[in-house]
C-alpha cells in the first residue's frame, strides 16, 4: 500500500499504550481508528475539503470536465484502506500517485503542474481520542 505514515503523539499515545498494556492486543481499537480514518478521508474526497473544513483548490482537470478534484474515475478515493498488524495501524491509499496528492509538488509533463498539499491534520486527534476513551470505559 502506498501511504502516508503518521506518528501518533500527544494525548493519544499514552492512552493507546494503556490499552495495549491492559488488553495485550490493541488490534480492535486500532481497527476502529483505521475505520474512522477511512471514512473521514473518503468523505473529504466527496466534499473536497481538508480535515479543518477548508475547500480544496479545484484542479484544472476538474474545472475542464466539470467534476470533482481527484475523483475522475474514483481510483484514488476508492483505494482508501487500512491494515492492522499486531500493534501497528497502516492507513493510506493504494494508488502509486497518492503521495504527490498528499504532500503536493510538481508533476505532469516537464513538471508543469504544481499540486497543493492535502495533509492530514491534528483535528482528527479529537476523534481518535474519543475512540480510545470509549475503549477505556
Amino acid at each position: 500500500m502506498a501511504g502516508v505514515f503518521i506518528h501518533i503523539t500527544g494525548n493519544a499515545l499514552p492512552r493507546l499504550t494503556q490499552i495495549a498494556n491492559v488488553s495485550g492486543n490493541p488490534a480492535d481499537v486500532l481497527d476502529d481508528i483505521g475505520a474512522f480514518l477511512d471514512m473521514d478521508v473518503t468523505t473529504r474526497f466527496l466534499r473536497e475539503v481538508t480535515p479543518e473544513g477548508r475547500k480544496w483548490e479545484q484542479s484544472q482537470a476538474a474545472k475542464d470536465r466539470g467534476g470533482l478534484t481527484l475523483t475522475d474515475e474514483r481510483n484514488l478515493a476508492g483505494s482508501v484502506t487500512h491494515n492492522v498488524n499486531g500493534n501497528t495501524l497502516e492507513h493510506g491509499l493504494g494508488e502509486k500517485y497518492a503521495a504527490i496528492n498528499h504532500y503536493g509538488g510538481e508533476t505532469g509533463r516537464n513538471k508543469s503542474v504544481t499540486l497543493p498539499a492535502r495533509p492530514i491534520a491534528a483535528v482528527q486527534e479529537n476523534e481518535i481520542n474519543d475512540i480510545i476513551t470509549d475503549w477505556l470505559i
